[in-house]
């Protein structure tokens, strides 16, 4: 397990603010969401479907990848308008690719297609809050 310091986790968040929430407030027209909440039922829940889901098709799931993404401003939620959100996509090992030089390069995971993300977390109180809430 990789686990951080309280400390170093403010300091990503607050870095994250001073770099980027300026640029990205200014583009959607309002403060975006600088955090999301999941329960840990929900991500039991989903590494049990991913797990079974995997094994079901075959696939050796290695883990889960997290990317950024955004509401648009016609969600069917309108208290999501534009708000950012994050998704996790299950990930498997990925074999070696061999590049146009014939050298190989070894990649470690790749996202699955076949398995569906997870999205659907909650803003922080409120989305702007900075860590610790």
């Amino acid at each position: 397990m990789k686990k951080i310091t309280p400390q170093e986790a403010k300091d990503l968040n607050q870095n994250f603010v001073n770099t980027r929430t300026k640029a990205i407030d200014t583009a959607i027209g309002k403060k975006d969401a600088i955090s999301s909440w999941l329960s840990l039922e929900d991500l039991k829940a989903y590494i049990s479907y991913v797990e079974s889901e995997g094994k079901a098709k075959g696939i050796d799931v290695n883990g889960l990848r997290i990317y950024f993404g955004a509401y648009s401003k016609n969600d069917k939620n309108p208290n999501r308008d534009n708000y950012a959100t994050v998704f996790f996509v299950p990930t498997q090992f990925k074999k070696n690719i061999t590049l146009e030089d014939g050298e190989t390069k070894v990649a470690q995971s790749s996202d699955i297609s076949d398995i569906d993300p997870m999205n659907d977390g909650a803003f922080g109180n409120p989305p702007s809050a900075t860590y610790p809430q």
